[in-house]
């Protein structure tokens, strides 16, 4: 029997949600994983529930200089990551009109500018070892639009954009990018952005329209992280996998 060589992973956004549950995914697997989050006591948290001694690392990826830093400890760490997901997101729901440039400039740093950066430094160390995946999350919201979101559905929009055309260059450096992109799913950030009753509304309307009548959950989301992160997803790259119940069939 063949024992399956320890992938290093890394999971941006790992501290809750879709992040966390894809760590613990990983650790089950028997997988080598570092996460990376906004608030240092979320990772408190988080190392607790996962229950492991995994590398954890407070930083703002929407931040060059952080992310090059965290890298460069990485390397000298000897943790060249064979998997990256690019999963931190964050967004508000509220009309376009009333938003101001410092919201657009935050929603646009974690969700697009973030994945950018990892993607450029991580890169550089899969196409010297002809090999890595790259799993970007996006959402539904960009790929039909989504009221109350615009930046955050351009963002996600650019993320996919990105996904398809690094897929494109990497290929013959045997790294491949895909994007999974969730609809509704029940994370903080869904709670988060109910707070308000018109949000309410807008997630209600949204929900109703799910024809597998639910919200999707953390693992529905992160079991298709893993499996475009295994061997048996080898020929797949580019792609864009919805994860909605059937929200978006396009």
């Amino acid at each position: 029997m063949t024992t399956r060589k320890q992938r290093r992973v890394l999971v941006t956004g790992g501290s809750r949600g879709i992040g966390l549950e894809c760590a613990k995914q990983f650790l089950h697997a028997g997988d080598q994983v570092t996460i990376w989050a906004l608030h240092p006591e979320g990772l408190i948290e988080a190392q607790k529930v996962l229950g492991a001694d995994l590398d954890a690392r407070a930083l703002d990826i929407g931040d060059h200089d952080q992310v090059t830093t965290a890298l460069r400890a990485s390397v000298e760490n000897d943790r060249l990551f064979d998997i990256v997901v690019n999963n931190a997101g964050w967004t508000e729901t509220h009309p376009f009109l009333t938003e101001d440039s410092p919201y657009w400039k935050r929603v646009l740093d974690t969700n697009l500018w973030g994945p950018i950066h990892i993607c450029h430094g991580v890169l550089p160390f899969m196409v010297s070892q002809q090999n890595g995946v790259v799993i970007n999350v996006v959402s539904d919201a960009a790929r039909v639009g989504m009221a109350g979101e615009a930046v955050y559905s351009a963002a996600k929009g650019g993320l996919i954009a990105l996904t398809k055309s690094l897929a494109q260059e990497m290929a013959r450096h045997q790294v491949r990018v895909n994007a999974v992109s969730p609809g509704p799913v029940d994370t903080q950030m869904l709670d988060d952005n109910a707070a308000t009753p018109q949000a309410q509304r807008l997630i209600e309307k949204m929900v109703q329209k799910v024809p597998l009548r639910r919200v999707g959950q953390p693992a529905d989301i992160a079991a298709a992280v893993l499996f475009l992160a295994s061997d048996e997803a080898r020929y797949i790259t580019g792609q864009t996998l919805s994860i909605s119940g059937g929200l978006t069939m396009v």
